[in-house]
């Protein structure tokens, strides 16, 4: 009997959804129903009924399911008993992330490593930019998941690009800017009352935008963010144009107005940077987990129009020589 198999009907029994469970271990559900049909092979009984609208347990499913979690409790003890034994538990794995670049993924990275890599250790850090590079230089956190801005970070260290996105200028839905579907520049916000990130937290992207708006534009007012639930707060409240990300401004729906910026490149990229001293079998387990996560988001990208190899090194030469 396959333990994998025996955790999916876990799950399968628990939410009664062929699809949830597939999305949860990241497989298709014809994989989910190959592995089903597996483990009833082995039992000789039949576990999971499905009608056309409803699926549910068996007599026989429903003991199994209830006797079954002593079965996995007592695997996970003994395997942990043996690595003990045997002095042979994996190294943790320290990752250091930026909040709202790893907001898409986190999820689906950890429950992925759960379920392919249950062994391997993870400690997750929320870092800001300058801690998160200072950390990735020192050493003490053996995956950075940032922005893909600093050519050195790129050159560095091996990496695993997750996805790609842009910056838009938002607006509340009533707002005159609103209705340029196009797109606008910033030499036509003088009059506009501004919300720029934070150079702390978003060191790239304020310096960049920054520099453009001192060559193009005198702009009445500005304020500065470093929390997206702020921005939505003053565009929405006090009639602010932001800049935000496409993949922010996808959790908020239809709330605002969302216009492609014009005059500047806005695109970026957010990848897993790996330390060298990241033990091979580490790495190759964390990078199957953001690859993973990538496969997961292919839909999300091609949808916003990015190129697949985010930024080109003429892009590069524009930046600043920062990370996000």
């Amino acid at each position: 009997m396959e333990i994998n198999h025996l955790i999916e009907f876990m799950y399968l029994a628990e939410t009664l959804s062929f699809k949830r469970t597939a999305d949860y271990f990241y497989v298709s559900r014809s994989v989910i129903s190959r592995h089903l049909a597996a483990l009833e092979d082995t039992l000789g009984v039949k576990l999971v009924e499905r009608g056309s609208h409803s699926v549910h347990l068996t007599e026989a499913g429903k003991v199994f399911h209830r006797e079954a979690q002593n079965v996995l409790r007592a695997y996970a003890n003994a395997v942990d008993r043996a690595r003990e034994a045997g002095n042979v538990m994996d190294p943790i794995v320290h990752i250091g992330y930026l909040k709202n670049a790893a907001r898409p993924v986190i999820v689906q990275f950890v429950r992925f490593m759960r379920h392919e890599h249950p062994s391997l250790p993870l400690e997750m850090t929320c870092m800001e930019y300058s801690e998160l590079r200072r950390a990735m230089d020192e050493g003490s956190v053996d995956i950075a998941l940032a922005v893909n801005v600093d050519p050195r970070i790129s050159r560095n260290y091996r990496s695993t690009l997750i996805y790609t996105d842009r910056f838009y200028a938002v607006m509340s839905k009533d707002h005159p800017l609103a209705s340029h579907a196009a797109g606008i520049d910033i030499s036509e916000l003088p009059d506009e009352k501004l919300l720029l990130p934070d150079s702390f937290i978003f060191a790239g992207l304020s310096e960049l935008i920054d520099e453009i708006i001192e060559k193009k534009s005198q702009i009445k007012a500005r304020e500065y963010y470093g929390d997206i639930d702020l921005l939505y707060l003053k565009v929405q409240a006090e009639g602010y144009v932001a800049f935000s990300s496409g993949l922010n401004n996808s959790m908020f729906g239809d709330q605002f107005a969302a216009v492609p910026v014009t005059g500047i490149d806005t695109s970026f990229s957010v990848s897993a940077f790996y330390s060298d001293s990241l033990p091979e079998k580490a790495y190759q387990a964390c990078r199957e987990g953001f690859e993973s996560c990538r496969d997961a988001m292919k839909d999300w990208n091609a949808s916003q129009g990015s190129s697949p190899i985010g930024f080109s090194l003429a892009s590069f030469d524009k930046l600043p020589d920062s990370l996000i």
